[in-house]
Formats: C-alpha cells, sequence, structure tokens
C-alpha cells in the first residue's frame, strides 16, 4: 500500500497477515487505521466481559463473547489468535464447570491481551503513516 504522489510504501507488521490486510483495506489506510482503532477497543472490552463470565461460571455466555470478539482478529490480520478462539469456542460447548475451562480461560487471555498489543501497535503506525504520507 502506499500514496500515489509520494509512492511511500506501507507494510502491516511481520506477524500480522499482510496479504490478506492488503487486499482487505487496499490503499484506504485511513480506514485500516479506524478500523484497526476499534477493534482493539472492542477486544479491550470484550476482555473484560470474558472475565466476568468465566468467574461467575457462566460458561454459554463466555462462548457468546468469544464468539463476537473472534472476527475482530481477523479484521487485524491475526488469524492463528482467531484460530484459537474458534478452538475454544468451540470447547465452550462440551465444559461442565469453570474448572474445566480455566486452562484454555488463562490461555485465552493472554492471547487476547497480546493481541490488544499487537493492535495497539499498529494503530501507532498507521497514524503516523497517514499523518505523514496522506
Amino acid at each position: 500500500m502506499y500514496n500515489e504522489d509520494q509512492k511511500t510504501a506501507f507494510l502491516f507488521s511481520p506477524e500480522l497477515d499482510n496479504d490478506f490486510l492488503q487486499e482487505l483495506y487496499g490503499e484506504d489506510l485511513p480506514q485500516a487505521e479506524m478500523v484497526f482503532e476499534s477493534s482493539v477497543q472492542q477486544l479491550h472490552n470484550g476482555q473484560q466481559v470474558m472475565d466476568t463470565r468465566f468467574h461467575d461460571g457462566d460458561l454459554e455466555g463466555l462462548r457468546k463473547i468469544v464468539h463476537k470478539v473472534k472476527p475482530l482478529l481477523g479484521y487485524m490480520g491475526m488469524n492463528s489468535f482467531m484460530e484459537e478462539f474458534a478452538s475454544f469456542e468451540q470447547k465452550c460447548t462440551q465444559f461442565q464447570t469453570a474448572a474445566e475451562a480455566e486452562n484454555g480461560y488463562e490461555q485465552i487471555k493472554a492471547i487476547a491481551g497480546e493481541a490488544i498489543k499487537m493492535g495497539e501497535k499498529e494503530v501507532s503506525r498507521l497514524k503516523q503513516h497517514n499523518t505523514q504520507h496522506l
């Protein structure tokens, strides 16, 4: 992705699916910035709801919020994280107690935290690029 006048290329961070993100956003980096920023905020809010659902022992509610935030990871090119969320979502239908879900939940919680950090980093990179080159 580049600015037409200056031909300034922008590549997403290597840990993200750059090909998919270029296909998704094209040269509309302001749109990418907005989507990343919104996705990070929604993921942060979803993480808080996941925590509440888990600690309340509401496994169906936990499954639903995992399902709801899972696409946000895709919008940010975090495919492996999205797959982990999908796997945990499926497992939630099999758990009978929060204790059974605990190991998987802790992993999902860590992934969500990492996704937020990665997303915030990319928002910062996009803001800098958009400010300087658009």
